[in-house]
């Protein structure tokens, strides 16, 4: 997997959108329950909502990634 590159699809009702890979490196893990009960995506996206794990190739790409705080910030400034 390459950071910034799309790994799949996300559908809701209304649109269709790409997820991208956070950081370069192995998937692990992908959470096979989901398929199963996709409301978990918004009930407990920290959670049990999980995706993919991935085991990231170069480390120092976690530094570029937002915080949960940070995210925050960002998510509230964008008008909706």
């Amino acid at each position: 997997m390459t950071a910034g590159e799309s790994f799949g699809e996300i559908e809701s009702v209304k649109a269709v959108s790409d997820l991208y890979a956070p950081v370069s490196g192995e998937v692990v893990a992908a959470n096979t329950d989901l398929p199963n009960g996709l409301e978990t995506l918004g009930e407990d996206p920290y959670g049990k909502g999980w995706i993919i794990r991935i085991q990231p190739s170069d480390p120092g790409q976690l530094d570029a990634l937002l915080d949960q705080a940070a995210y925050d910030a960002l998510v509230g400034s964008q008008p909706h």
